[in-house]
């Protein structure tokens, strides 16, 4: 039998770190690295820690990670693995990794952060946000279909837990003033989840609330491109319409001031072309071209903070390009541009 759990003696420890999101790295604390040179050693090692205190039949590992020798040739590979991590973590004393009769006092990050998500607290939701460096030994690819079935579903249940916390962070800090945290919190669960759509919405609603329309904007075009990219479809009503709401708000004239040069004022459609555009925006309705309207939305109110740019808009005869730049007159015109 293989163990794993805490060492049960009082005395002093070299202890063993293992920090497995985001991949596998292995030190004795403080901060010397320890080297388990082959991957199945590493996943040997990983699989005993997950979780701590459970007992392995030498019999159950062979087959984990040997399962297409026979029997004997695959408990040999268990007992050489045993024998390098013997090696690698003879510093560690006593130990809580009972490999027989010898043992390896042992940390790992991912009890640790199952711990806090399950306190419920924000300031535990946000320790288990940066304890969540990515996916459960992210990179290690073994060709043993046991412990790849054993890896992916650990992978989910833990990337699942992660997106528990970060939203549940997320709600808590929306509930004060819009922030760099809670907008650090939206991307990180967009990170994990760009699918969500409801996280883009919150992300552009914080953007705006911090005064970062073109940001706000951006993010809109952000999720289109993605839901049209992964599913083919387009955003939400409850979406598009708080991007029209957000390209419609007038920016603090003071604050545009202050971005251009003393006596500088921006430039902006002669009325007339501008009007006769609006008319011809009115006149047939603008269907999909939410990446385009998109991108357009953004430059222009890129323009109004004072930071003028060039676009082209190029391609075939008929395909709506003069209907699109009307869209965009349009829009200027209700915000008095």
């Amino acid at each position: 039998m293989i163990w794993s759990g805490t060492c049960p003696d009082g005395g002093s420890m070299a202890r063993l770190s293992l920090t497995l999101f985001g991949g596998f790295q292995a030190r004795l604390e403080p901060a010397t690295p320890v080297s388990i040179p082959t991957r199945k050693g590493q996943a040997l090692l990983a699989y005993l820690a997950l979780p701590l205190g459970q007992a392995h039949p030498r019999d159950q590992l062979a087959a984990l990670l040997w399962g297409d020798l026979r029997a004997e040739p695959a408990r040999n590979n268990v007992r050489q693995t045993l024998f390098v991590l013997r090696k690698g973590l003879a510093a560690a004393n006593p130990v809580a990794l009972r490999l027989d009769d010898e043992t390896v006092a042992l940390e790992v990050d991912v009890p640790v952060f199952e711990r806090r998500v399950a306190e419920g607290t924000p300031d535990a939701f946000a320790e288990a946000g940066a304890l969540y460096r990515g996916d459960l030994l992210a990179g290690l690819a073994l060709n043993e279909a046991p412990f790849e079935e054993w890896l992916l579903g650990e992978r989910e249940r833990l990337r699942e837990l992660a997106l528990e916390a970060l939203a549940k962070l997320l709600a808590h800090q929306r509930r004060a003033a819009p922030s760099a945290a809670a907008i650090q919190t939206a991307v990180r669960l967009l990170t994990l989840d760009p699918l969500q759509e409801a996280t883009h919405r919150t992300l552009m609603q914080l953007y705006a609330g911090m005064g970062r329309r073109a940001a706000a904007l951006r993010q809109y075009q952000v999720c289109s491109d993605v839901l049209e990219r992964e599913l083919g479809v387009e955003p939400e009503t409850e979406t598009k319409g708080l991007y029209q709401d957000i390209l419609r708000r007038r920016g603090a004239p003071r604050a545009r001031a202050e971005s251009l040069a003393p006596g500088a004022r921006p430039e902006r459609l002669a009325r007339p072309t501008a009007v006769r555009l609006s008319a011809a925006a009115s006149e047939t309705p603008l269907i999909g071209r939410e990446r385009e309207k998109a991108s357009l939305g953004a430059a222009l109110e890129e323009a109004w903070g004072g930071r003028s740019r060039v676009v082209a808009l190029l391609g075939q005869a008929g395909i709506g390009k003069s209907r699109l730049i009307a869209q965009l007159a349009q829009d200027a015109v209700e915000r008095g541009g």
